[in-house]
């Protein structure tokens, strides 16, 4: 296994990448029938590769340390709920207690972690008692390993356990235990428990560092290679992606150096293992800074191969399946779908010609199952996609309701299946299934509909499965009950970071649903540690955290406050606003910014800067969000109808092309009266409803027909059935798209035609 190239120099500052939304032009929002087989350069939709096992539990937002950080207090334990197992004391022989020992630690490692807690309860009440020291204090680590990997409950037990164990330690000059693998342990549970803070205190602690040192300190190795990757892992996950790559960096460094000064020493085995979960690593972090290229030719490296090998090399199936993983996930971030989907298949011992029974049988790998089924769904397979999610949750299409949503008690699959549905906006089924899997029915109290499951994750795909289907009530509640917050304390307070980065996230986006933008924005501030009084250039000034930024922009766009967002989204491209035409127009590289950047320069009614823009966007990505929006920008204009020609049939750019009749007929209103625009507006009323008639249902459509209905004096019964099935469809209409320049003109059309018919 080659060790990757030497790094050389500490990394520069770069942002994260994160699900791309569609374009917001279009009036679906909505990606449904899009045209198949896309080529992007870089794919929005793929996520990073990040197994199970290695989750992180939240993230927070802040690169920089408060300055009073050396005085930071660690939070205090809650305490804990009882204990639902209560083992009968046993009486163990010394080689039977070392046999029980290492059989509960062997469970910890396969991952059964109630059996290993079970295991090593049994353990500590031995009627004679754990004569060893050691081994008590390993048996008591072990058993809050195995409770960090449960529920909230038990992680907040294994923190109180750790504690106490902690007191019969010895603490070295910077505050960390003695004890072997106990704040390393303790660290983990805080961070599983959203304390990141604590966590992060606890390793610099353990990697004897002083909390008031510089950068370049804290990002120098330890040496205790297991706390050095720990805390590199923990910066990623609260958005220091700068700290996380340089420490990453430095630790490969001086492993590379440990294993080329004794290459043939037994010693050797352990750092091996390390830079390979460097490797692995560093890649998942390169992915997240939009390093895609680096993350290949580093992966690849580790499994012996190149980026100019031949396919059938590129797609052969490696001895290390974590690596082959990874990198599908690089290749879809590249929109190099076809080559993941192979190596896939390799894995799974599949060709791409077999029949679709056995191409969407399950492999007996779920890692493998549940990466092909995202891959299949980027490349818009949604039905071999779903039907392999049925067939390795051992169900099958005509099943009657109660069985499809009943969890098959696989995580991934299960939340897998309700994203899936939520997509085909079976709202009902997906929201069925989330609640089984967080042991609650429809039926229940809002209390009891709104409590935490223990995993954060269910929780909070269940939050924005409510904010989606507009039963915000439920989805704030929720999300506050995640924060530690109540309804009804202080707007000071409810606007505090809750300290996990997701968490606000998805209350900042929530309060923007709703209509609180000042709450919202106010969140977001607190998140980054700005206050609103701060000066233009110092609130402009990117936070280096990619989604931060981004939602930053979209929602002063939102709020009309345009000249915050431009500066924002031009800082973050490396532009300023006396960059010359040329240059303003260029891709910065990353498509979210510059499709967040086409849309506010619509907005702002700069209609050259946002068409050229987004014809060198297109040129550059080749993706279908580019087309689509480069599409919706053209409506109404000459070229319009051959660029639609040569562009694939889809929902969406039938959508686009009654969009584009509806507008020339606005303007024939206004002009000319509204009998000059029936015909345009029949053509508009036909090609809506082509959409809705050749493809699944999207909101868009439904609202765009309403709109046609409407200009053409239907009755207000019609019109308004059609609005209400695009809300029911996309609750979160009412709160976009109202300076879409294709409705601009809409107002006053509509006004001249209630005045000819009175």
């Amino acid at each position: 296994m080659s060790y990757g190239p030497t790094p050389t120099t500490n990394a520069p500052a770069s942002s994260s990448t994160t699900t791309s939304q569609l374009s917001q032009y279009c009036a679906s929002g909505s990606d449904t029938g899009a045209s198949k087989g896309r080529k992007f350069t870089l794919n929005p939709k793929a996520e990073t590769f990040i197994p199970r096992s290695q989750l992180p539990h939240g993230g927070h937002q802040h690169s920089n340390r408060p300055s009073n950080i050396q005085d930071r207090p660690l939070t205090a334990c809650q305490s804990p709920t009882p204990r639902t197992f209560h083992p009968e004391a046993k009486t163990y022989s010394p080689e039977a207690l070392k046999k029980a020992i290492n059989s509960a630690f062997a469970m910890l490692n396969n991952q059964n972690f109630i059996a290993a807690e079970e295991a090593f309860r049994v353990i500590l009440h031995n009627k004679h008692g754990i004569p060893n020291p050691f081994d008590k204090q390993n048996v008591t680590v072990g058993l809050a390993r195995s409770l960090k990997e449960q529920t909230c409950e038990k992680q907040l037990e294994a923190c109180s356990i750790l504690e106490e164990l902690r007191l019969d330690g010895t603490l070295n000059r910077f505050g960390a235990s003695t004890i072997y693998n106990l704040d390393l342990t303790l660290s983990l549970c805080e961070e599983a428990l959203g304390r990141h803070f604590d966590a992060e205190t606890r390793l610099l602690r353990l990697r004897k560092k002083r909390l008031d040192a510089d950068e370049r300190t804290l990002c120098k190795p330890s040496y205790y290679y297991a706390a050095d990757i720990n805390n590199a892992r923990l910066w990623q996950s609260m958005g220091k992606y700068t700290l996380a790559e340089t420490l990453f960096l430095n630790i490969k460094k001086e492993l590379i150096k440990n294993l080329q000064s004794k290459p043939y020493s037994p010693a050797t085995s352990k750092p091996r293992k390390y830079l390979g979960t460097v490797n692995i690593a560093l890649g998942r972090l390169w992915q997240l800074m939009d390093k895609h290229q680096e993350a290949e030719i580093l992966t690849l490296g580790i499994i012996g191969k190149r980026p100019d090998d031949h396919e059938d090399v590129l797609c052969r199936q490696s001895d290390h399946k974590d690596v082959d993983l990874a990198l599908t996930f690089i290749w879809r971030a590249l929109g190099k779908h076809e080559r993941a989907e192979r190596l896939l298949l390799n894995i799974s011992r599949k060709h791409p010609d077999d029949s679709e029974e056995i191409l969407c049988s399950s492999s007996g790998d779920p890692a493998i199952d549940i990466a092909l089924v995202r891959t299949w769904e980027e490349m818009d397979k949604l039905e071999s996609a779903e039907k392999l999610l049925l067939n390795i949750s051992g169900k099958r299409p005509n099943d009657n309701e109660e069985v499809l949503c009943e969890p098959c008690g696989h995580h991934d699959i299960d939340l897998g299946l309700a994203l899936r549905w939520q997509r085909k906006y079976k709202y009902i089924r997906a929201e069925k299934l989330l609640l089984k899997m967080s042991g609650k029915r429809p039926s229940d109290s809002e209390e009891e509909l709104c409590k935490l499951s223990g995993n954060r994750e269910i929780d909070l795909t269940l939050a924005r499965h409510w904010e989606l289907t507009g039963k915000y009530k439920l989805a704030e509640k929720l999300l506050l009950n995640m924060s530690g917050k109540h309804p009804n304390a202080s707007p000071d307070s409810l606007c505090s970071s809750c300290g996990n980065m997701e968490i606000d996230l998805a209350r900042v986006r929530l309060l923007e649903m709703m209509g609180q933008h000042e709450w919202s924005e106010k969140l977001m501030l607190n998140m980054i540690g700005k206050p609103p009084e701060a000066t233009l250039e110092e609130l402009c000034k990117p936070f280096g955290h990619h989604d931060i930024d981004l939602t930053r922009a979209r929602l002063w766009q939102e709020m009309n406050k345009f000249e915050l967002s431009e500066r924002l989204l031009l800082n973050m491209s490396g532009k300023h606003l006396n960059t010359d035409e040329g240059n303003l127009c260029k891709p910065s590289g990353n498509q979210q910014i510059d499709m967040t950047l086409v849309r506010l320069w619509d907005a702002m009614g700069k209609y050259e800067q946002a068409e050229g823009l987004i014809r060198r966007c297109c040129e550059l990505y080749h993706s279908n969000e580019c087309q689509l929006t480069l599409l919706c920008l053209s409506t109404g204009k000459a070229g319009f109808l051959e660029m639609i020609s040569r562009c694939p049939e889809s929902a969406n750019t039938l959508v686009a092309t009654s969009i584009h009749y509806f507008t020339l007929a606005c303007e024939q209103i206004k002009k000319d009266g509204p009998e000059s625009a029936k015909d345009n507006l029949e053509k508009a009323l036909e090609q809506v409803e082509s959409a809705l008639q050749k493809y699944p249902p999207i909101a868009g459509a439904y609202s765009q027909k309403a709109h046609c209905l409407r200009m053409l004096g239907r009755s207000r019964q019609q019109w308004t059935e059609c609005f209400d099935r695009a809300q029911t469809l996309d609750s979160s209409r009412t709160q976009k798209g109202k300076a879409d320049f294709w409705r601009r003109n809409e107002y006053i059309a509509l006004e001249i035609v209630r005045g000819f018919t009175g």
